[in-house]
């Protein structure tokens, strides 16, 4: 085992000053192959460029074009009576270009139908059943089971164990969650052609058969209008209607809008909903 050791030791500091040789070979040849890629000598001054704008200018002529999200979309302002277009409106596509997102679309709907909830609902536990209180049968000498109260929810005629009980069933969803909600029920609609902007929503009457003629000739099957202030007109004839709902802007929600097939409003409730849905 010593003669090993002896043999081995000299191979090991051969080899270790050999790596070292080569290692201090290969850096001095790359400081070498560095120091002639250097150029010494002075370069040329750089000609004067010919332009003299500000930099303020400059950071304009560098900046970036707008994104299509930017960019605002156009639709057809419509004629109420006959449907006719009759201009162009220009709409934000922040509130009426954005993407399709049926999660945001399940909570808005899921948090409006938990408020809409009544909560009243209630059954009868033991202690409000109306019976006797006296126990059923003896306690012994039966040879049966023991028996209590005849007003135990195992007993036929007692009452309900864990029943419902009046509470609130509201639950609570952030604003941006909702007015992104809004927004994409808008977007659906505007990018599947349902929503139809018009100029006003006068009638010439106020007669029920009157807006269904109309109704009919557009061919909505289902509307909802939303309408920028109170029309007394319209809600006299459309109260009537099963597929037809009115509405002012400022209760347009995501429920109301993907219940109907069509969406009609006019030109003042567009403007109320980007001023209040802007991001």
């Amino acid at each position: 085992m010593a003669s090993l050791l002896r043999v081995s030791r000299p191979a090991t500091s051969l080899f270790a000053r050999t790596a070292g040789a080569q290692r201090v070979s290969c850096f001095s040849s790359f400081t070498t192959a560095r120091a002639e890629a250097i150029d010494t000598t002075p370069s040329s001054p750089a000609p004067a460029s010919d332009n003299t704008a500000s930099p303020i200018q400059q950071q304009q002529q560098q900046q970036q074009p707008l994104s299509v999200f930017h960019t605002p979309l156009q639709a057809w302002v419509r004629d109420f009576r006959s449907n006719e277009p009759k201009d162009l409106i220009e709409l934000q596509r922040k509130v009426f270009g954005a993407p399709l997102r049926k999660d945001i679309l399940h909570r808005v709907v899921v948090w409006q139908r938990d408020a809409e909830r009544q909560g009243t609902q209630s059954t009868k536990g033991r202690s409000d059943v109306s019976g006797t209180t006296r126990k059923a049968a003896p306690q012994k000498g039966r040879g049966a089971a023991r028996v209590g109260s005849l007003r135990a929810p195992q007993r036929r005629g007692g009452g309900i164990a864990f029943g419902p009980k009046p509470r609130d069933h509201s639950s609570d969803l952030p604003r941006k969650v909702q007015d992104m909600g809004l927004r994409i029920a808008l977007s659906t609609k505007f990018s599947q052609d349902e929503l139809i902007i018009v100029d006003d929503l006068t009638l010439d009457s106020h007669k029920t058969r009157d807006f269904e003629k109309l109704k009919d000739r557009h061919g909505w099957d289902s509307v909802l209008v939303v309408a920028s202030k109170e029309n007394e007109q319209l809600w006299r004839a459309t109260r009537n209607l099963q597929t037809v709902d009115v509405s002012v802007m400022q209760e347009a929600d995501v429920l109301r809008l993907l219940k109907r097939q069509i969406v009609v409003m006019d030109k003042q409730s567009v403007r109320y909903l980007e001023k209040k849905l802007k991001v």
